[in-house]
Order: structure tokens, then C-alpha cells, then sequence
């Protein structure tokens, strides 16, 4: 199966447009209208082109690196909803502006991510597929496998050194 594209771009790409679009969203209109407050969309922008960075150096953590940045626009995209529709009457058209194209930028790209799970998940065929589940030292334990779990009575460095190493092969 492949990458999913949105518009071309792989999420990891997408996230850096998105990021990019934001950093300067946010410095264009901290510039324009002088509120410190109007670089929260550089803020999350700044997050995900780190996020899209970090996924393209490990692409072992891709799915840590993207949850980052979906975190990131589903903030974005709930801050930016809500200054708008809760009062927009407390502050200048020039914010409101920003908030909703920080909401647009947002809404695609959380909107991206969600469609992006869903073309990684497996369908009914695939049940089997999941996360761990083929030859990873760090699958999903058998329910008889009592290995990595500690007892109730089992305590200090035991128990830590247990919960932090990997499961045998």
C-alpha cells in the first residue's frame, strides 16, 4: 500500500506547508496589527514543520511526529473556531481574519490526517493487521503471557527494569 497523498502531498509534506503557511500567518499579522497574541499560528505552525522535519530525519517515528502535528492543528483549528464564534466583536477585522484562515489551515489539515488514518486502517480482510502485530519485539503480549507483567507484589528496581526492556523473542 502506498503513502496517502492530499493534493499531492504526503502528510509529512503537507505539514510542512501547513506550518510554513502559519509561521507566516502569524509573523505577517504580528507585524500588521503589533499584538503579541497574533503569533499563536506561529506557534502551532513552528510545531508542525518541527513535527515534519522530525518525521522525515526518523522515519521509524513517523506515527509520534504526526500525532504531534495533528495535536497541533486540531488546537489551532479549536482556537481559531472559537475566538471567531464566541464574541467577535472584542477585537479588530484584522484578527478575525487571522483566526478564521488559522481555523482553515487547521480544519485541512486535521480533516488530511483523519482521511490519512482511514487509509491506513485495515478493512475487514486485514482484521489481523495492526500495530506490532508480526515479528516486533515490542508487540501486543498474549493474554497467557505474564512476562512483561509484574506482580502485585513485586516492587522496586525488579519491576522497573521489566516494565523498560523489551519483550524476548
Amino acid at each position: 500500500m502506498g503513502r496517502y497523498n492530499f493534493i499531492g502531498l504526503t502528510m509529512p509534506q503537507l505539514t510542512a506547508a501547513i506550518g510554513f503557511l502559519m509561521i507566516t500567518l502569524g509573523v505577517v499579522f504580528w507585524l500588521t496589527t503589533g499584538f503579541v497574541t497574533a503569533l499563536f499560528p506561529s506557534l502551532f505552525g513552528l510545531f508542525m514543520l518541527l513535527s515534519s522535519v522530525g518525521s522525515s530525519m526518523r522515519p521509524e517515528k513517523n506515527a509520534l511526529y504526526m500525532h504531534i502535528a495533528v495535536l497541533c492543528s486540531l488546537s489551532a483549528l479549536i482556537l481559531g473556531s472559537a475566538t471567531m464564534l464566541t464574541n467577535p466583536e472584542w477585537s479588530s477585522p484584522a484578527t478575525f481574519i487571522e483566526q478564521t484562515v488559522m481555523a482553515i489551515l487547521g480544519g485541512t489539515h486535521f480533516a488530511a490526517s483523519i482521511a490519512s488514518f482511514r487509509y491506513g486502517a485495515p478493512d475487514s480482510q486485514q482484521t489481523d493487521r495492526r500495530c506490532g502485530f508480526e515479528d516486533n519485539p515490542w508487540a501486543i503480549p498474549a493474554s497467557n503471557n505474564t512476562l512483561n507483567y509484574p506482580s502485585v507484589n513485586d516492587t522496586g528496581p525488579i519491576v522497573t527494569s521489566m516494565l523498560l526492556t523489551s519483550p524476548r523473542k
